[in-house]
């Protein structure tokens, strides 16, 4: 990991975590490598993409 990020997990989270990471998205300071966008029609075929492990991002589903 970069210098000063360490792995938690869901159970390490302290109060405010999420927010914290949703304004760190927002802003810019993280990113979110998106793979694919799929209408939520397209369900079967955004889950085979998923299945097949070699996806690199992550999977959209639009409602």
């Amino acid at each position: 990991p970069p210098p000063g990020v360490r792995k938690m997990g869901a159970l390490d989270a302290g109060p405010g975590s999420l927010e914290r990471i949703a304004d760190a998205i927002h802003s810019g300071e993280i990113t979110v490598p998106i793979a694919a966008t799929f209408p939520v029609e397209q369900i079967r075929e955004a889950v085979t993409m998923q299945a097949d492990r070699h996806v690199h991002g992550k999977i959209v589903i639009t409602l």
